[in-house]
């Protein structure tokens, strides 16, 4: 029996404990940069409770040049909860021409004072408004959200923002194999969180200027991008002398503020305005950019060249001109970054050369990291590079050299041909480019950990010729093969606007191969690609980054211009934590499956050869055949 006095020593023992982690946790907190001395103070700025119908206050922001003008805010009232813990002001605003504008792209974040304090952003408007008015974001609520998300950032840690994954919910063995080939480009969508309206006001989408993307490519980013609130637009740079001019000028509330997504040969940068600057922390928007909590962005001044009256939305044409420092926070309240430092951005390099004597061009540019983002970056650059040299040539044949540079890794190097109707075209490029993008995204998406790509370096040739064939039939010089022979196939490809070709394929039959019926696949890149995800399904199911890496290289090892044949064996094998052990006994088999666990994943394996020829390969067929000692004579017909 425990004496009182023990009693009391293991109180104090369990009291002790709990002061230790409550003075931890308080240190934590008291440590994050949201803690630290450059928190607005509260007294400057209106609480959302205090706001009152008629309240008259005074608007700032830019619509030409760098010059803020003021505008005028009527409070019309407040809307409490129009989401979890987001209440909405709405006002009526007048001056800057706003009358006959309305709301304005690239105001998001234009703060509004009454009577000095700072009551809000400008975030929200309705489309088609006959009347400037907006939803602002409570200011008190900005600070709030940011403050959690940088207590996130203290207690998580900031190294490796970008290096998370951005696990996509479809990983699956055959929408991979869809992706990897290049037939499906969804996989490397952006996957942001968006901006839902709030009653019935939608945020004010972000515009993005765009400097050197051609039409088509602008119109691929449009397509990617605006179901997450992001606005693409042909934009240009600043005239040289504006940027002297603006050069070191800081930021203050209504200035443009700029977020950099590419920068270099290719400039793509979304645009809004500064709510408040406190010390070196900067508060803008007043809703998200894409909702992403903690993010890695470079934080940018900008010039505003004009504003384009719209009957929708009307928008500000703007240029970005200096990193000032880099945009870490986005919450569904606004952004925030800090001045100073700089983002770790993603170097890449693309060459192009179109025709056998033309002179080949280099673009560089450098990409932001962020994952739900980066796939789409990639195939953007890639397509406008192409674009760059003008339409593709209604029949082509492209060949493409990639290598990807990973941290830890040996690089990810392939290179591949392509050719036929479906790289021609409007929607050519994302055809040429989705293998990649789509490799970007499966190292950026694989529900393990995104594995750090140092750098991209691509390089396409592209000549005004189609080298594309078609698997038209597939004839075997006998239905029935002994043990020890090969299966002798015969294809008849059709070459496009060539002659007719019979391409011969031997598969060597094992002398131990037992006798029955078999079905021999002929045929392209993609057919063999699927039958080995099918033979070795641990390949979708990778255990480690590693496996990852395997994945891709399963599908950049193989061959376009090859024509392949496949014959299954009966044996099999089993996936015992990610390791292969194929042409396993029955009864090994057995060992591995036991009622007491779950079935360990079975794997086949295929009986291979192949035929490299001159032309891209597509196509596919099957043929039956029998393994019998007696061999036979007769002809097998396509199945």
């Amino acid at each position: 029996m425990r004496t009182e006095s023990a009693i009391s020593s293991r109180a104090r023992f369990v009291r002790n404990r709990f002061l230790v982690a409550v003075l931890a946790m308080w240190g934590a907190v008291a440590a994050t940069p949201s803690a630290r001395a450059g928190e607005p103070d509260p007294k400057s700025y209106w609480n959302v409770d205090e706001i009152r119908p008629g309240m008259k206050g005074v608007g700032r922001t830019v619509m030409v040049g760098t010059k803020l003008e003021d505008f005028e805010a009527e409070v019309l009232g407040v809307m409490k909860d129009v989401s979890p813990g987001r209440d909405m002001i709405l006002c009526r605003l007048k001056g800057c021409n706003l009358e006959h504008a309305g709301i304005i792209q690239g105001m998001s974040g234009s703060p509004i004072y009454v009577d000095g304090k700072l009551m809000g952003a400008v975030a929200f408007a309705w489309e088609f408004g006959k009347d400037p008015i907006a939803g602002v974001t409570p200011f008190s609520q900005m600070v709030q959200y940011v403050r959690s998300n940088d207590r996130r950032i203290a207690i998580e840690g900031n190294a490796g923002v970008n290096d998370r994954a951005a696990v996509d919910s479809g990983w699956t063995g055959e929408r991979l194999a869809a992706a990897l080939s290049g037939a499906d480009a969804s996989f490397s969508a952006p996957t942001g969180l968006g901006r839902p309206a709030l009653a019935g006001m939608k945020p004010i989408a972000t515009p993005m200027a765009a400097t050197g993307f051609t039409p088509r490519a602008l119109a691929l980013l449009g397509e990617r991008l605006a179901p997450i609130g992001l606005a693409p637009m042909a934009g240009g740079a600043a005239p040289e002398h504006v940027v002297r001019a603006e050069r070191g000028k800081p930021f203050v509330p209504g200035s443009p503020l700029s977020v950099a997504m590419v920068t270099g040969d290719f400039d793509l940068s979304a645009v809004g305005t500064v709510t408040h600057v406190e010390g070196d922390r900067v508060y803008g928007f007043g809703h998200p950019m894409m909702g992403l909590g903690p993010c890695e962005f470079p934080m940018m001044t900008g010039y505003i060249h004009t504003v384009y009256p719209r009957t929708s939305v009307s928008m500000k044409l703007s240029s970005p001109l200096e990193t000032v420092g880099v945009l870490d926070t986005d919450v569904s309240t606004g952004v925030a970054g800090r001045i100073g430092g700089k983002p770790d951005m993603l170097p890449m390099a693309v060459t192009v050369k179109t025709g056998r004597y033309a002179e080949a061009k280099t673009y560089r540019v450098e990409m932001v990291r962020e994952p739900s983002m980066l796939p789409s970056l990639v195939m953007s650059v890639l397509s406008n590079a192409v674009d760059t040299e003008g339409d593709l040539p209604d029949e082509l044949t492209a060949r493409l050299d990639v290598k990807l540079e990973l941290e830890g890794h040996p690089p990810l190097a392939f290179q591949d041909t392509l050719s036929g109707l479906r790289y021609s075209g409007p929607m050519g490029p994302v055809s040429l480019f989705g293998p990649v993008a789509n490799a970007v995204a499966v190292l950026t998406k694989n529900p393990l950990r995104r594995v750090r790509i140092e750098r991209i370096e691509t390089k396409i040739e592209i000549e005004p010729t189609r080298t594309s064939a078609a698997i038209e039939t597939v004839r075997l010089a006998s239905d029935r093969v002994e043990p020890g022979r090969s299966l002798e196939a015969f294809v008849t490809i059709k070459p496009h606007k060539r002659d007719r070709e019979v391409v011969v394929l031997k598969l060597p039959i094992p002398a131990d191969m037992p006798e029955g019926s078999y079905e021999a696949s002929v045929g392209d890149v993609s057919n063999a690609l699927r039958r080995r995800f099918r033979n070795e399904p641990q390949l979708t199911e990778p255990r480690d980054v590693a496996g990852v890496v395997r994945l891709i290289r399963a599908q950049t090892d193989l061959s376009r211009k090859a024509i392949s044949i496949a014959v299954q064996r009966p044996d099999r094998g089993v996936t015992v934590q990610g390791q292969s052990l194929p042409s396993l006994p029955g009864s090994v088999r057995a060992v591995f499956n036991t009622p007491r666990q779950t079935p360990e994943p079975g794997i086949r394996s295929d009986l291979t050869a192949e035929v490299e020829t001159p032309w891209v390969i597509e196509g596919s067929q099957s043929l039956r055949f029998t393994v019998t000692k007696d061999r036979g004579l007769s002809l097998a017909e396509p199945r």
